[in-house]
């Protein structure tokens, strides 16, 4: 009887199937795939851009590193350079961060004004940190982080560290937007 209301859930007999696979691999790359997000880029569309298979990105994203002719074409479409794109530092480290309490990334954040520290709003999207929460858990005002994601604004040394240290990301890459 199960079986004929929800064929497509159940092979026979009650065994149920999960309908999404469980991912072998992490994100490996956090930066390269926060800018895609922060600027909106799909990796079907990034792929079609630089001239490689979506699996190639994908790959890159996982942790690959791209041959010097991709890394070219990539780093032209994208405005970074590859030190930044490619951290080896970065790419090695464990992606898990600590994150207090559950939190949830709201879009409106660059609803009014685009960002303009890419890598560090594409962090919050990837990871689905509200920007209060973020600012919260920094002992910051919210308009504070606002400053330095939507305009190329460097913060002081101190919170610098603590963003950094937060991310696990160097502040000279987070804060790359502020500093070009």
């Amino acid at each position: 009887m199960y079986q004929k209301e929800n064929p497509l859930k159940y092979l026979s007999r009650g065994i149920k199937v999960s309908r999404f696979r469980k991912t072998k691999k992490q994100i490996r790359n956090r930066v390269l795939y926060a800018i895609l997000l922060s600027k909106d880029i799909k990796l079907s569309d990034l792929a079609k851009n630089v001239g490689v298979s979506s699996r190639g990105v994908n790959g890159w994203v996982m942790g690959a590193q791209p041959n010097d002719h991709n890394m070219s074409k990539l780093c032209d479409f994208l405005n970074y350079p590859h030190h930044i794109l490619f951290n080896e530092e970065i790419v090695n480290r464990s992606p898990i961060i600590c994150i207090p309490s559950r939190s949830k990334y709201y879009k409106r954040v660059v609803a009014v004004s685009p960002a303009q520290n890419n890598v560090l709003h594409g962090l919050l999207v990837l990871y689905d940190i509200s920007l209060g929460d973020f600012a919260t858990w920094l002992d910051l005002g919210p308009a504070t982080i606002r400053k330095y994601i939507h305009r190329k604004c460097l913060p002081d040394p101190q919170i610098q560290k603590r963003m950094a240290d937060f991310f696990r990301i160097p502040a000279n890459i987070l804060f790359y937007d502020a500093l070009r």
